[in-house]
C-alpha cells in the first residue's frame, strides 16, 4: 500500500500513543511527534512508511531493516544511544516508540547555525565515541554513522540513533572463510559517509566506524563533505582511491594537530587509522590543547586578610612551576611530559594510556553529560555569603557593585599574582556550594584568557586550600588543585580537561556547583556533570584540608570578574573563623 508521507496517520494510535504531527522522513519510514499516555510524555514515533516504487523484495528488506534496528537498540543501554520505550505493529505498518530529542538531529543544527566550533565539536565528538565504544563493546558496528542520526536536546546532550543496518562484528573465522570464498556483502550505508571497506562489501569491524566519524568530523567542522560525486559507484571509488582533503584548507583556525587527527581517521586502510573511536576523541582532545599549551611559573596568590573594618593585602611569597593553557604564559591541561614529547613530536597517536592518569574519569572525552555519583548527605544550613557584605573584604579591588547583586574582584596586583578574597565569618567542612561567575575584563587585549575560580577550606593564612578554576576565553578549560605551602612541591593538580559546557567569551554567565564530602568532590559547569567525583588520593592526602574558608580567586593583572549567587549548604555544624 502506498503512503503518501504519512499525513492519514495523524490522530491514529500506535500503541499507547497518538500521532499529533510529522517531524521528518527517511528513506522508508516517517518521524511523528506523539503524545503517550501511559506515561505521560511526548514522544516520538518513527512508522515504517513504503514507497510507491519498491518490489515485494526490497519492502521486504526494508521491512526486516526496520525491525532490525528495533530489536538492536532495544538491546543496547547507554546514556549517549537513544533508547527505544517499545516498538510493535499497527495496522500492518511497524512501529518504534523513541525519546522526542527536541534539538533535531546534529545535521539540522548545523543547518541552521553553521559549522561547529572546535569546542563544540569535541564536545559532541566525545559523547558519540562513547556511544559507539560502548556498541563495539556489545559486539555491533554501527554502519550509518553521519550528523543525520545524532540526536540532540536542548541542553547539549547527543544520542546516536537509527541502527538500521548495524552490522554483527565477524569472528576471526568468518572473516577468513569470506576471504577464503573471495564473498562479498551488499553494499549498505550512506554513500557521502561510507568508509572504503563499506564500499567494497568486505568485512567490517568498529574502524569502519571510525572512519564514517572521521566524515562527520570533516563535516561538521566545515559544513562541507570531503568527496562529491554524481553517483553512489563514483562516490565509492573516491573513498577507496582518493586521498581527502583537510578541513585547515576550509577553515583557517583549524591547526595542523586537528588536521592529523582528521587524516588518521580517513586512512583507506583500516590498520592506518585509530583502532578504536575513544583513541580518536582523545587525539583530537589533545590536538585543541596543543593550541593553547605554554610552561609558566605560578605565583603565590596575593592575600587578603583584613579587619573587620578595614581592607588589607600581603603578597604572597611561594611560587612552583607547571603547565598553563593560555595564549601568553598560562597553564595547559596538565597532560604530562611524556605527552607534550608526542604531541610536539610527532602526530596524535593513540593518547589515552597517557591521559587517563590526569582526568577525573576513565576516559578523556568530554565531561560526561550523565551525571557523576554525588556522594549523599544531608544537607541543611542554607547560607547566601554574598548577603553578608562586611564578611568580605572591602576596597579598589574588592566591592560590590551598585545594585550590591555581584561581588567584583579586580586584579591590581605585580603581573603573575593572583587575588585571593575569603569570606570571613566561618569555616565549612562538607557542603554544596553554588555560585554563578562572569568575566567582566581581560587582562590583554587579544590574550588567549586568564583563570579564575573558587576557593575551599583554606586557612585564614591561605597557606593550605583547594582551587577550583576555570578559562572562558579561547578553549574553555577547568583544573582542580591543592594548593600546600609547606610541601616541597606546593601544587598537587587533582583534575583538569576541557570544558565546552562553559560559556567562553567576555560577559557570559557561568553556573558552578561544587558537592564537597571529606576528599571527594563532585562539580557541574552549567548543570553538566564533570563526570564522576574527583578523589583527593594523592601520596600527601592525609594532609589536605577537611575544613576551612570559602574564597574567590582571580589570576591576572588587569583581569576583572564578577561573583553572584553564593550559596553554601552545609551538611554539619560550621564552625566561626578564630
Amino acid at each position: 500500500m502506498t503512503v503518501a508521507r504519512g499525513q492519514h496517520l495523524i490522530g491514529k494510535q500506535f500503541g499507547s500513543c497518538v500521532l499529533e504531527q510529522v517531524l521528518g522522513y527517511g528513506g522508508s519510514s516517517a518521524v511523528f511527534l506523539a503524545q503517550q499516555h501511559d506515561p505521560e510524555r511526548k514522544v516520538a514515533v518513527k512508522v515504517f512508511l513504503p514507497r510507491q516504487n519498491m518490489d515485494r523484495q526490497m519492502l521486504r528488506e526494508y521491512y526486516d531493516r526496520f525491525l532490525h534496528e528495533a530489536e538492536v537498540a532495544s538491546s543496547l543501554d547507554h546514556p549517549h544511544i537513544l533508547p527505544i520505550y517499545a516498538y510493535g505493529e499497527q495496522d500492518g505498518l511497524p512501529y518504534i516508540i523513541m525519546p522526542h530529542m527536541s534539538g533535531g538531529t546534529l545535521a539540522q543544527y548545523i543547518s541552521k547555525r553553521g559549522a561547529l566550533s572546535l569546542q563544540e565539536t569535541h564536545w559532541y565528538l566525545a559523547q558519540i565515541a562513547q556511544a559507539l565504544e560502548y556498541t563495539h563493546e556489545q559486539g555491533w558496528v554501527h554502519c550509518d554513522v553521519k550528523p543525520a542520526n545524532i540526536l540532540l536536546d536542548d541542553e547539549g546532550h547527543a544520542m546516536l540513533s537509527d541502527f538500521g543496518i548495524s552490522r554483527k562484528l565477524a569472528t576471526r573465522q568468518q572473516v577468513t572463510d569470506l576471504e577464503r570464498d573471495g564473498n562479498s556483502e551488499m553494499l549498505m550505508g550512506t554513500p557521502d559517509y561510507i568508509s572504503p571497506e563499506q564500499a567494497m562489501g568486505r568485512v567490517v569491524d568498529g574502524r569502519s566506524d571510525v572512519y564514517s566519524l572521521g566524515i562527520t568530523l570533516f563535516y561538521v567542522l566545515t559544513e562541507q563533505l570531503p568527496f562529491k560525486a554524481d553517483s553512489t559507484i563514483a562516490l565509492a571509488l573516491l573513498h577507496i582511491h582518493e586521498e581527502p582533503p583537510l578541513p585547515g584548507m576550509i577553515r583557517k583556525d583549524v591547526k595542523p594537530a586537528v588536521d592529523e587527527v582528521i587524516k588518521k581517521a580517513l586512512e583507506k586502510a583500516p590498520e592506518e587509522r585509530f583502532q578504536n573511536v575513544e583513541h580518536l576523541s582523545e587525539a583530537f582532545a589533545a590536538a585543541l590543547a596543543v593550541k593553547a599549551r605554554r610552561v609558566a611559573r605560578r605565583s603565590t596568590p596575593s592575600r587578603s586578610t583584613p579587619s573587620r573594618s578595614t581592607p588589607s593585602r600581603r603578597h604572597g611569597r611561594q611560587s612552583g612551576t607547571f603547565l598553563r593553557g593560555s595564549k601568553r604564559s598560562h597553564r595547559g591541561l596538565l597532560l604530562g611530559g611524556t605527552l607534550l614529547v608526542l604531541l610536539l613530536v610527532s602526530t596524535v597517536i593513540s593518547l589515552s594510556g597517557v591521559l587517563m592518569t590526569y582526568w577525573p574519569s576513565a576516559s578523556l572525552a568530554s565531561p560526561r553529560l550523565t551525571g557523576g555519583k554525588t556522594p549523599q548527605a544531608t544537607l541543611t544550613q542554607v547560607s547566601d555569603l554574598f548577603a553578608e557584605r562586611t564578611q568580605w573584604p572591602l576596597s579598589q579591588s574588592f566591592f560590590f557593585d551598585t545594585t550590591g547583586a555581584q561581588y567584583h574582584i579586580v586584579n591590581t596586583s605585580p603581573q603573575e599574582v593572583p587575588l585571593i578574597s575569603l569570606y570571613q565569618r566561618r569555616n565549612f567542612d562538607d557542603f554544596r556550594l553554588d555560585i554563578s561567575m562572569q568575566e567582566v575584563r581581560n587582562s590583554a587585549p587579544n590574550d588567549g584568557g586568564d583563570f579564575y575560580g573558587v576557593i575551599l577550606r583554606s586557612d585564614a593564612a591561605q597557606s593550605h586550600y583547594y582551587l577550583f578554576e576555570v578559562l572562558t576565553s579561547d578553549i574553555g578549560q577547568y583544573i582542580f588543585l591543592r594548593y600546600d605551602s609547606t610541601a616541597s612541591q606546593k601544587w598537587t593538580s587533582l583534575a583538569s580537561g576541557l570544558a565546552p559546557m562553559l560559556r567562553t567569551g567576555m560577559g557570559n554567565e557561568n553556573k558552578l556547583r561544587i558537592d564537597a564530602q571529606g576528599n571527594s568532590f563532585s562539580i557541574a559547569i552549567n548543570g553538566h556533570s564533570l563526570g564522576d567525583p574527583i578523589k583527593d588520593q594523592s601520596s600527601d592526602a592525609a594532609t589536605a584540608p577537611k575544613s576551612g574558608q570559602i574564597g574567590l580567586y582571580v589570576e591576572e593583572q588587569g583581569m576583572e570578574v564578577a561573583f553572584s549567587h553564593l550559596q553554601v549548604t552545609a551538611s554539619t555544624e560550621t564552625s566561626q573563623v578564630s
